[in-house]
């Protein structure tokens, strides 16, 4: 349980940072009733399509759950699986470094009678092989793509931003590889049963750890396509190449923004990207994505989340 004061911090964090999300949007889309005025220009198709491709969004983050927990002989069932998907989104938004996502996911399935370590080392493969995913997507095609580039203030500091990423990618390929000397450096058996879980599934050749990183893949692939919709129903000319560059990028800041869900930092950043002249346009497209495909689950997480913990409540009762 975080004490009081870490909790405080969180808070006021978290308040500064949708409270700046809030007054950027605003600015650079125009003020809010220009943000729907411009809403508005994608018609039913738009929205149909959008409909669509998001649930196959959260689809996806359940098949990078359900296929990981394959490897561990445990299967999750849809209803559950979307759950943990929601509430996921939800306490991620909560902090600066999502370290609630694996407390929740383990109180969650804890009631499924599948075991702490096996979630936990469920919740690290998935959030480092995604991050894995989206770094290659992203600066990979930053290096093809000339006529798309970073912010400023991200671009200055690219080895500051992505070094943390990248250790702890060396640290879970060495967990993965060497999971011996690993569990020779501690004797606390739920470290021990993580790792061992970690390793497990790394080294596995069965088709469901295939399956996983082609559900990241396709996971980037349609999050690329939902921006491009809604830039193309915005009247925002994007040719297939630019639209990969720009929202994979996209995606990649929502990972690594070291503030609170990445809240108002990937709006900014993907608008910048879209168009660094920062059009009113590119805010509002780069809003709608982020409302599609984050904030809309947040509020169903929360409420996930809460029936989790009076169902619990009952059950000690």
């Amino acid at each position: 349980m975080p004490k009081l004061s870490k909790l405080l911090v969180w808070g006021v964090l978290l308040a500064a940072t949708v409270a700046a999300a809030i007054w950027a949007v605003g600015y650079f889309a125009g003020g809010y009733r220009n943000f729907g005025a411009l809403s508005a220009r994608l018609d039913g198709r738009h929205w149909a399509l959008l409909a669509a491709t998001t649930a196959l969004f959260y689809l996806l983050d359940y098949a990078r759950l359900y296929t990981l927990f394959r490897l561990l002989g445990v299967r999750i069932p849809l209803g559950t699986g979307l759950q943990l998907t929601c509430v996921s989104y939800f306490v991620s938004s909560l902090t600066p470094t999502a370290e609630l996502n694996i407390p929740a996911m383990i109180f969650m399935l804890r009631q499924k009678a599948i075991p702490a370590s096996g979630t936990a080392a469920v919740a690290i493969v998935k959030t480092m092989y995604m991050t894995a995913w989206v770094c290659v997507f992203g600066l990979g095609t930053l290096l093809w793509r000339a006529d798309v580039v970073l912010p400023p203030a991200v671009a200055g500091n690219v080895l500051l931003l992505t070094g943390p990423a990248i250790l702890l990618l060396l640290a879970f390929l060495l967990v993965i590889v060497f999971p011996e000397q690993v569990l020779g450096w501690t004797s606390i058996g739920f470290i021990r049963r993580c790792a061992a879980a970690i390793s497990q599934i790394g080294k596995s050749p069965a088709p469901s750890h295939l399956a996983s990183h082609a559900a990241c893949i396709a996971f980037v692939l349609v999050y690329v396509f939902i921006g491009a919709v809604v830039c193309h129903g915005l009247g925002i000319a994007l040719d297939a190449g630019k639209a990969l560059t720009v929202f994979s990028n996209s995606l990649m800041v929502s990972y690594l923004a070291p503030v609170p869900g990445s809240i108002g930092v990937t709006e900014v950043a993907t608008s910048y990207l879209i168009d660094p002249q920062m059009t009113e346009r590119g805010m509002v497209a780069a809003t709608l994505l982020r409302f599609l495909c984050w904030y809309s689950v947040a509020v169903p997480g929360l409420l996930f989340l809460l029936n989790a913990v009076r169902v619990e409540g009952l059950r000690r009762c």
